[in-house]
């Protein structure tokens, strides 16, 4: 039998029987997997704890068939405080649902492990601005799977001198004055955003959350990447973020 000692977070809790349950977990060492924790829904379970959404461990796995078991469990850090803000909350799992949705099972990532786990970390802390977090968390979630986009350069004549730029999501990133002539659906484009986009690819997370960033950009940067998204990944369905921003647009918040 395979034992393995692997950090990871859990990305999804499901019930399984009447007291285990079947942890969705994306792990450092063996990228995302499925593994069921018997017992854990008893009340004084030494799983408990770790089988819980957002979940970072320690975990000893044990291969079993197609699945893994958990055999043991050390909490490095529960978020449990995430469960307690709407907004947290929302951010979080919209994160979580990238992460499930989009990555292959048994491929390791080490570097989305890191940004997952520090951004995590970024939703719990106060007084951060977790929208702008989270579009840091997407745009290297983007580069970390393939998708990177281009402000460096522009992505069909390769000039790096240009003031006005447009953003083609089809062409997969910015392109200079003289060349948007030749292309449809350009999306008007701050030359700060370009700038924006490149700091955050490339710095870490923790690093680029002490930036302080205007609205105005963080609102650019939000519609490009929406539609960058859905036309790279696909319409995602996440109805507690789509609630927040709902209520964040009624003033609710």
């Amino acid at each position: 039998m395979v034992v393995l000692n692997t950090q990871g977070i859990v990305l999804k809790s499901v019930a399984y029987k009447e007291n285990d349950l079947i942890l969705t977990i994306f792990t450092r060492k063996l990228g995302k997997i499925s593994a069921v924790a018997r017992g854990a829904k008893k009340s004084k379970s030494s799983l408990l704890s770790s089988s819980q959404i957002f979940a970072y461990s320690n975990f000893t796995l044990k291969k079993e068939g197609n699945m893994y078991r958990v055999a043991q469990s050390e909490i490095i850090k529960s978020f449990y405080n995430l469960s307690y803000n709407f907004d947290a909350f929302s951010y979080a799992t919209h994160i979580l649902k990238l992460v499930d949705t989009f990555l292959i099972e048994n491929q390791s990532n080490n570097r989305l492990f890191i940004l997952l786990a520090q951004s995590l970390y970024l939703f719990s802390e106060e007084d951060i601005d977790m929208e702008y977090i989270t579009l840091c968390f997407e745009l290297k979630f983007l580069d970390y799977i393939g998708f990177k986009p281009i402000v460096k350069t522009c992505v069909n004549c390769y000039n790096n001198d240009f003031k006005n730029p447009v953003f083609n999501v089809y062409e997969g990133g910015v392109l200079c004055e003289r060349c948007s002539e030749h292309f449809e659906h350009n999306l008007n484009m701050n030359i700060t955003t370009t700038k924006l986009i490149q700091y955050i690819l490339d710095n870490d997370i923790l690093s680029c959350s002490k930036a302080k960033v205007s609205k105005y950009l963080i609102n650019e940067l939000s519609k490009i990447l929406k539609i960058y998204m859905d036309v790279y990944l696909g319409k995602i369905n996440d109805k507690s973020l789509n609630v927040l921003k709902s209520l964040n647009k009624k003033g609710v918040y």
